[in-house]
């Protein structure tokens, strides 16, 4: 469901900071992240990985955990970078995802953490089948599978990125002092297989307007119940809500509130609301969508107004929740985002 340059230019004319606060080209191409998106979402649930958002370096309970630099405390993370989605190691006393991409090393700020059950297999020349048993952790920004992989690296393992186009046996690539470090030996994790008719939340469209028997409610306004959902608007995919009385999805963006026809609605999703601001990202926020340029990941939020719960978009680099509401786009800096059960 969710995208991103290398490090900063030594000429900044033409450019912008970036929500991963990098320098950003004006010119970036459009990248068509939803298509990779669903290719990496659809391996998740082939190889049964279980992502859990989080950010500022929170992680859950049980989280995959490994170490880093020093043999200080990490773990297993991917961070959406450049059009890509990029394994690396979340590294708490930084608070961010230290991955590796384009020579450097990248720390950023919103994440997903591993929490599923696996093991790191070394691959060596008499013994390569590992790697067609590894297991997909990310994708690159051109559509190329990426697998998670760590490298013993002055004397710690280190976790970062496999690709098995680079090499007759692969590269292992690692942030590491700022840079990425190309590591030739290396191990790549194998995740336990998933517990057969194991299933998470979905997004679903209609053709007509049938309500889903799972479909989630997120608030409700004089109208009845409203759902969440999310459209597609100018480049950008955003959560919003869904309501039985006009038949349409209805978001925010731009200044204005838009009412969508084609949308979908997320379905057999246990969560809750739980209080934030600031642009903070719990431990198990539900991904909701993401911009238009940037490929920013954008959270279901909420807010009440007048006594009624309203669904938007919790954009975190802005550090407030947007509702639409009687034709605008209204910003909320104290509002609630909708998280898992049981994280």
């Amino acid at each position: 469901m969710v995208n991103l340059v290398s490090s900063s230019p030594n000429n900044n004319a033409g450019q912008h900071w970036g929500w991963h606060g990098l320098w950003v080209p004006d010119d970036e191409p459009h990248l068509n992240r939803q298509s990779r998106l669903q290719v990496l979402n659809r391996r998740d649930r082939q190889y049964g990985l279980r992502w859990v958002w989080a950010s500022n370096g929170q992680v859950p309970a049980n989280a995959v955990r490994t170490t880093g630099p020093s043999g200080s405390r990490t773990y297993i993370g991917r961070a959406h970078f450049q059009g890509s989605v990029t394994p690396g190691m979340i590294v708490p006393e930084r608070k961010a995802c230290c991955i590796s991409w384009g020579g450097n090393e990248h720390s950023i700020k919103i994440y997903e953490v591993l929490c599923s059950a696996g093991s790191f297999v070394q691959i060596t020349q008499t013994d390569a089948d590992a790697l067609l048993r590894a297991t997909t952790g990310g994708i690159s920004e051109s559509g190329e599978p990426i697998f998670i992989g760590r490298a013993k690296h002055k004397g710690n393992w280190i976790a970062g990125k496999v690709q098995r186009s680079h090499g007759s046996l692969g590269m292992c690539y690692i942030p590491y002092g700022g840079k990425e470090v190309a590591c030739p030996e290396y191990q790549v994790f194998i995740a336990v297989p998933p517990e057969p008719g194991t299933i998470g939340h979905y997004w679903r469209s209609t053709e007509e307007f049938n309500i889903p028997p799972d479909a989630t409610i997120g608030g409700a306004n004089e109208n009845g119940p409203l759902y969440i959902g999310h459209a597609s608007h100018r480049g950008s995919c955003t959560p919003g809500q869904i309501s039985r009385a006009t038949n349409r999805c209805h978001i925010a963006w731009g200044g204005s509130e838009h009412r969508k026809p084609a949308f979908e609605f997320l379905c057999n999703c246990r969560g809750k609301f739980v209080a934030s601001q600031d642009g903070q990202v719990p431990v198990g926020a539900v991904l909701g969508g993401w911009s238009e340029y940037e490929g920013e990941p954008l959270f279901i939020g909420r807010v009440q107004v007048n006594g009624h719960w309203l669904v938007g978009k919790v954009q975190p680099s802005h550090k407030v929740c947007y509702i639409p509401s009687n034709g605008k786009e209204v910003a909320h800096k104290h509002y609630e985002i909708f998280v898992h059960d049981g994280i």
